[in-house]
């Protein structure tokens, strides 16, 4: 296998908001400030620092600087990512919207597709595409738009929606060196993940009732074989968004059985030792992975090298878009 840097198969194929003295934030799985209007107005918030605490549907805070007027008739659209999983200059980039309007999140009513014009802090178009809806095996309609970031700072993304009306919303690709996380052609770290055989210190090694069936192979162990590894990180029982993260590791199971020969497929709980009233510490794979949100999942080649990654949300179309590489 070849490392995916393309991601053409994916580009085949909650309440509302009106902002203009306001910051908005959804942060509905820990570590990810969903910033709806606009990024440079409020700083990040660590994973670790919101990890033992409650999760957030929807935080409103006050900006205390002045922010732009919306337009009339422009809405503002939804971000579900966080921009840790976006650079420049590294090819094409994922990013996740949806949309709502005054009555919340337009589910079934979202447009089969729309068209996207990506504009960069100096107001220049850099990309023009139209993105199809996703909505297989998830509750939530989303667009993955996948943009090839050619600079860093504030890009605005301009959201046609027919008659659904029109969305603005912002993305701040960062440097691929001040990244903490593993990019396709990177090579995984070698960590021993919890099994039947050995929790490794994680109680319990599944969240998922009943325990889902990956996990029979430890991280190391998979990466040291000849075996291709796909490995997905995600908390059943304790994820903030069930109707987001909740799903994937089902879908997994639907598309996957008890395995794919030559692939070895490893389930890692987010955290170490949770609780319904305290999530406690992270597990060391979070923090190996070095990433500030969840679920993620990576495919990783036979010989250690990341071939993609996905990150917050994905379908059932996306999923075997990454299990045909394997």
């Amino acid at each position: 296998m070849e490392p995916d840097d393309s991601f053409d198969a994916i580009t085949s194929g909650l309440g509302s908001l009106n902002a203009s003295d306001e910051t908005t934030v959804q942060a509905t799985f820990q570590g990810v400030d969903h910033y709806l209007w606009h990024p440079s107005a409020i700083s990040r918030r660590s994973f670790i620092a919101l990890a033992g605490g409650a999760f957030t549907a929807a935080v409103v805070l006050t900006a205390c600087r002045s922010q732009p007027k919306q337009t009339d008739g422009v809405r503002t659209a939804s971000k579900w990512f966080s921009d840790q999983t976006i650079v420049s200059g590294q090819g094409p980039q994922r990013t996740i919207w949806s949309f709502s309007d005054r009555d919340g999140n337009l589910g079934g009513l979202s447009p089969e597709s729309i068209d996207v014009v990506v504009t960069d802090s100096d107001g220049h178009t850099v990309h023009q595409t139209t993105v199809d809806r996703h909505l297989e095996g998830v509750t939530m309609p989303y667009y993955p738009v996948i943009v090839p970031f050619q600079t860093t700072g504030v890009h605005e993304f301009q959201f046609d929606l027919g008659k659904r009306g029109r969305y603005v919303g912002y993305a701040v690709p960062g440097l691929r060196g001040n990244s903490t996380i593993f990019w396709p052609g990177d090579r995984f770290p070698g960590l021993q993940t919890p099994t039947t055989a050995n929790s490794s210190g994680v109680n319990p090694i599944c969240t998922r009732s009943p325990v889902c069936p990956f996990h029979e192979t430890s991280l190391d162990a998979s990466l040291a074989s000849d075996r291709a590894t796909l490995l997905i990180v995600s908390t059943p029982a304790f994820c903030g968004t069930k109707w987001m993260c909740g799903p994937v590791l089902e879908n997994l199971f639907d598309h996957v059985g008890i395995g794919i020969q030559g692939l070895d497929v490893i389930h890692a709980e987010v955290y170490s030792n949770p609780s319904s009233d305290n999530l406690g510490p992270l597990a060391p794979i979070v923090e190996a992975a070095g990433v500030s949100y969840e679920p993620f999942m990576f495919l990783i080649d036979e010989s250690g090298l990341v071939l993609r990654r996905l990150d917050h949300i994905w379908d059932n179309t996306e999923l075997r878009d990454l299990l045909r590489l394997v």
